[in-house]
């Protein structure tokens, strides 16, 4: 099966930076590997500026409480990461709004050992998920 990518002019949304105080929400519990495994993955869809864009996942919360986000997308898990977007810049990551809003992507440059560790390390400690398990899920009849 061929690879798709999502040229940058798809990827990208126009004027959406972050302030510094925004909460932004990784779900699930991370190690290096784990982050490595959704980096280059995003990087096998997704490319900007003519190369793989290696990144991971998070949300900001925008337009909608913490606990409304957490109740939406966030459910199924049990723990989260609740950084500021500045703790995310100021560790030297960018943010850049990709997809639909509220998604962000955190822009890596090699996801190595090393930089994947300042991603956990600015990620901040997991913490329990108080919308976790309070989500339903549409079941059809029949």
């Amino acid at each position: 099966m061929p690879e798709h990518r999502i040229e940058q002019r798809e990827l990208l949304r126009a004027g959406q930076l972050l302030p510094w105080t925004t909460i932004v929400v990784r779900g699930g519990r991370d190690t290096v590997d784990k982050l490595r495994g959704h980096a280059l993955r995003t990087a096998r869809a997704w490319s900007l500026d003519g190369l793989p864009l290696l990144g991971i996942s998070v949300f900001a919360v925008l337009g909608m409480a913490l606990d409304e986000l957490l109740a939406r997308r966030f459910a199924t898990f049990r723990t989260v990461y609740l950084p500021a977007a500045g703790r995310l810049t100021d560790s030297g990551f960018q943010l850049l709004a990709t997809g639909q809003a509220p998604h962000y992507t955190v822009r890596l440059r090699r996801a190595d050992d090393q930089e994947l560790g300042e991603l956990l390390a600015a990620l901040g400690p997991a913490q329990a998920n108080p919308q976790y398990g309070r989500g339903s899920v549409w079941r059809e009849e029949g």
